[in-house]
């Protein structure tokens, strides 16, 4: 179904993967993304969110977890992510 807050975080998705193309997203933002693409593998393969149906990778851009955080949490700032990244043991390179 299409609601207002899907078409935004459609839209905030896909703004922030024309960031990445550009490189201007920060480096931590990038981490996360390239976090829930590992955690969402069977999503890239469909081609879209097995939680909400939003298309990928698009979807791996928008602030919200749209699975209550069961998969990967909101996207956090820089210091809440390094210290995610230490707690769970998370290297990205």
């Amino acid at each position: 179904m299409i609601t207002g807050k899907k078409v935004f975080q459609f839209f905030e998705g896909y703004i922030k993967l024309v960031g990445d193309k550009f490189d201007v997203l920060p480096k931590h933002i990038k981490e996360q993304v390239v976090y829930r693409s590992l955690i969402c593998k069977d999503c890239m393969k469909l081609g879209q969110c097995a939680y909400c149906g939003c298309s990928v990778p698009g979807k791996l851009y928008v602030e919200k977890s749209c699975n209550k955080g069961k998969r990967f949490p909101n996207l956090m700032n820089e210091t809440k992510w390094n210290n995610f990244k230490a707690t769970n043991n998370i290297q990205i390179k």
